[in-house]
């Protein structure tokens, strides 16, 4: 069964410590938003917990690197566009003096 929701500022992740393990994911505090609870069945080995934690990890750390390279490609396009029309008024106000 999939369920999709949205995540908001006011979406948490948490976990719970070993031996529970759990991992709970909720993308917004309306009571409504749809809830993951994810937790090892008993008698998982430790071992075989760790890998599937690093298993998630590892997709966690791409989404946000994702993420963070998008914001940066949008933080650098919107900086050329301030460059940019900075020279335009630049270039402007030196032809309207230049023309007096």
């Amino acid at each position: 069964m999939r369920a999709y929701d949205f995540w908001e500022e006011t979406g948490t992740a948490e976990s719970g410590p070993y031996p529970i393990a759990s991992l709970s994911l909720r993308p917004s505090n309306d009571p409504r938003s749809s809830d993951l609870q994810m937790m090892f069945k008993s008698g998982t080995p430790v071992e075989q917990q760790l890998a599937i934690a690093d298993r998630v990890l590892a997709v966690v750390q791409r989404w946000r690197d994702g993420i963070a390279d998008a914001a940066e490609r949008h933080r650098t396009t919107e900086d050329e566009l301030a460059a940019a029309r900075e020279e335009i008024a630049r270039l402007k106000a030196e032809r309207e003096g230049g023309a007096a």
